[in-house]
């Protein structure tokens, strides 16, 4: 099956690069796909959850990369981050998201951990980290030496938001020799009308744009 909409891509064929693949889930948290998360105002908890929505394809593909023992790396970003190490520009946006929360230490693990759907199909063997960085899920995790321990070059990258590390996991994984593909209907953006143009600025520069469709019939 050819990948992508780009004509760059026409003759490449997925199934060449299952073998040796990683699947990336980024950021499927309370803070985002849960109501009361703090990035619930995107509405991403309500359109994730939609028939046929992105949270329905994340299940998807992670059923058939366990059926293709397809090693998978769950990324997540903390979005309470007044503890972290700053800068100016650092303190100053951590401290206008976080404006008038009063979030118990409790409730900062809960926002970062996985939503309900995901925290069920975890399996010891998979990756699961905090990464610390602004928004490079490469940088502050473990995740290029466990790419390297698991012997991936081919990342299937999918999660939230896409036009904000969804994309930059997929820039910073070409700029590390590695071959990402991102599953489009298994993301969302910050604002659904975003989502279209993000996945062609991707699939024209950086990595083909497939679905999830692609990943299971390719």
């Amino acid at each position: 099956m050819a990948l992508g909409n780009h004509p760059q891509w026409g003759e490449l064929e997925l199934s060449e690069f299952l073998n040796g693949s990683a699947l990336l889930v980024i950021d499927p948290t309370n803070g985002v796909l849960h109501r009361d998360g703090a990035q619930s105002a995107d509405g991403l908890w309500q359109r994730a959850r939609r028939e046929g929505g992105s949270l329905n394809g994340i299940l998807r593909l992670v059923a058939f990369a366990r059926s293709r023992n397809i090693p998978v790396a769950w990324l997540r970003y903390e979005y309470m981050r007044q503890h972290f190490p700053a800068t100016p520009l650092d303190a100053a946006q951590y401290a206008y998201w976080y404006q008038n929360r009063r979030w118990t230490p409790e409730q900062k693990v809960w926002e970062r951990s996985a939503v309900e759907e995901i925290a069920t199909i975890k399996q010891d063997g998979d990756l699961d980290s905090v990464y610390t960085s602004f928004g490079n899920v490469f940088i502050g995790s473990p995740l290029l030496p466990t790419l390297n321990t698991w012997g991936a070059r081919t990342l299937l990258i999918c999660g939230y938001h896409l036009d904000h590390c969804v994309e930059q996991a997929a820039r910073s994984a070409r700029d590390f020799g590695l071959m990402p593909f991102v599953v489009g209907d298994c993301c969302g953006a910050s604002e659904e009308s975003d989502e279209a143009p993000t996945l062609a600025r991707i699939d024209a520069n950086w990595a083909p744009a497939i679905s999830v469709k692609d990943v299971i019939t390719g």
